[in-house]
């Protein structure tokens, strides 16, 4: 089985056009879902702004506290002895 696909210059700038074109495409979506993820709630009062950090707050808080639970079982376990029968 000889594959003897022959390619020209012009076919291979018109797939590299074609597939920076469809890089620029993805990386505009993937700016637009960011920045829709990231960007602060469209909100009516100051009440429910503030109630949003303060959420957002608690939920870093929350996140670290874990991490270092999980920090301390983990060196607890790997740091343990093991003592030798005499």
């Amino acid at each position: 089985m000889n594959n003897n696909t022959k390619y020209s210059i012009q076919d291979i700038t018109e797939r590299k056009n074609n597939k920076k074109s469809e890089l620029s495409a993805s990386k505009k979506k993937i700016q637009e879902l960011t920045q829709n993820l990231f960007s602060p709630p469209e909100t009516k009062s100051k009440m429910d702004l503030m109630m949003h950090h303060f959420n957002t707050g608690m939920a870093a808080y929350d996140g670290i506290m874990t991490g270092v639970k999980i920090y301390k079982r983990l060196r607890a376990v790997f740091s343990r002895k093991k003592y030798n029968k005499a």
